[in-house]
């Protein structure tokens, strides 16, 4: 690099230096003399207003629920797309029973084989009942010739015969006596035997019914006519195939679209001074041209969140249209509204930024020749950036932008 270039290089970095030295010090003397920055009270329309975001849903609908089942929750195999028109006996969806007839196949089975076990216990039962009763007849067959033929007469037998039959006729009384006992018991014991056998067939039958009245329900049908529109849950998930669900859960609806509202979200903290009957402006996203009014219905007394992993929280708020348009008014369409809270009128508004608070008392900096005197003021409606003032300004008067106590 040539000597000419390296002055003219370090001429243009001092250059720049000295340049950039005076501008700070220019700023630095600009800043110690610079006025507070003053507005002057003035009357305006002022007009409150809050944005919004929502769809359409129908006021009236026939809700489409997930069959009642005792199993609990259900897994969806199929679903029909969602805004199709179906026709009273479609198929909205279905639901997968393959674990249900696996199950009810098993329960058959222990059923067939519960029948097979009756069978043969009965007819267990019904030899050794047999055996008993033969039993029963032959001692008392015995029994009884012994006591026909018993000859107790001592001048024809010896005495030590009269007592061996006696002992005889005794023993087989006795025994004659607990055949009886153990016919009776037998058949006690039975019957017990038995009605356990029978309990579990009938317990059997039971759940194979069940499972045939939750298989015969896996399908659901269209009850009438109508536009098909899915139900989100608290998540802001609408059903989908594959997803398990409790039974009798709400899974979609068939809307009368004849008569449309129109649910809208607010965020919480945009939420100032919403009240029913609150005039409303909105536009579909589908046709961003044209603007359609409602009025507040009714407001959510409690914010809550509309989306899964969104901690925001919104006010939920239902709108009453104005008009019905059924060819646009479709349940699910998206739009955007804005929800008048202050009617245009004029008034006496200050920027929000302008009002201080000291022990509950709102107050702003009045300009009077150069002096800045703390003033009272009572407040007005409130939007997200201004306020009006109903005491303590007047028209012309020139107020501080900021605070000048800690000036």
């Amino acid at each position: 690099m040539s000597k000419l270039s390296l002055h003219h290089l370090r001429y243009k970095q001092f250059s720049s230096f000295m340049l950039t030295s005076c501008l700070l010090l220019t700023s630095a003397c600009s800043s110690e003399k610079a006025e507070p920055l003053l507005y002057q009270v003035l009357a305006q329309d002022f007009i409150v207003t809050v944005p919004a975001k929502g769809e359409l849903f129908s006021a009236k609908a026939t809700v489409i629920s997930a069959p009642i089942s005792r199993r609990g929750m259900q897994n969806i195999a199929w679903l029909a797309p969602e805004f199709s028109l179906v026709k009273k006996g479609d198929v909205i969806a279905r639901f997968d029973g393959e674990a249900m007839t696996k199950e009810s196949h098993e329960k058959q089975l222990d059923l067939d084989i519960n029948l097979q076990e009756i069978i043969e216990k009965n007819g267990m039962l019904h030899l050794q009942l047999e055996e008993i009763n033969k039993d029963i007849g032959l001692i008392a067959q015995e029994t009884q010739f012994a006591k026909n033929f018993t000859i107790d007469d001592v001048r024809i037998r010896a005495k030590i015969e009269i007592l061996d039959e006696l002992q005889n006729t005794e023993f087989l009384l006795a025994k004659e006596k607990y055949l009886n006992w153990q016919n009776d018991s037998f058949s006690e014991s039975s019957e017990g035997e038995m009605g356990l056998l029978t309990m579990k067939k009938q317990q059997s039958q039971d759940k194979i019914k069940q499972l045939e009245d939750s298989l015969s329900q896996l399908e659901v049908k269209a009850p009438h006519d109508g536009l098909l529109t899915y139900q989100a849950n608290w998540r802001g998930e609408k059903p989908r195939a594959g997803q398990s669900i409790w039974s009798g859960n709400k899974i979609a609806e068939l809307p009368d679209t004849s008569e449309m509202k129109a649910k809208l979200f607010v965020f919480e903290n945009e939420a100032i001074n919403l009240a029913v009957d609150q005039k409303v402006s909105f536009y579909l996203n589908a046709h961003a041209d044209l603007i359609f009014n409602g009025t507040v219905e009714s407001i959510a007394k409690f914010p809550q969140s509309i989306k899964r992993g969104d901690p925001q929280k919104y006010f939920e708020v239902i709108v009453t249209l104005e008009k019905q348009q059924p060819k646009l008014f479709v349940p699910g369409r998206k739009l955007e509204a804005t929800i008048n809270i202050a009617k245009k009128e004029q008034q006496i508004i200050i920027p929000l930024q302008s009002v201080f608070t000291d022990e509950n008392q709102s107050f702003v900096y009045l300009y009077n020749k150069g002096e800045y005197v703390q003033t009272p003021v009572t407040l007005g409606q409130v939007s997200l950036s201004h306020v009006a003032i109903i005491s303590g300004l007047e028209i012309g008067q020139k107020i501080a932008l900021t605070d000048m106590g800690n000036s």
